[in-house]
């Protein structure tokens, strides 16, 4: 395992932790990495880009409600 995809499974965990959700969705690929939250709101962008530490942060839209996703570093 690379420390960049190490370091997205850490920092993954510690988000599902902020946002109190049962799971979410990763994917790996061989050119990089992400993982998909998918909740209701964002209460407090600050701390969650803290919590990302770095790494890239993307917000979309799926119905009623938003997809955070969190990518690995660029490690190539």
């Amino acid at each position: 395992m690379t420390t960049t995809l190490q370091e997205l499974i850490e920092r993954a965990y510690d988000i599902k932790v902020y946002f109190s959700i049962g799971s979410y969705e990763f994917y790996q690929y061989e050119d990089g990495s992400y993982a998909d939250f998918k909740v209701q709101k964002v209460v407090d962008l600050p701390t969650l880009i803290r919590l990302a530490g770095g790494l890239e942060l993307k917000f979309f839209a799926d119905g009623d409600r938003m997809i955070v996703r969190l990518f690995e570093k660029d490690c190539y």
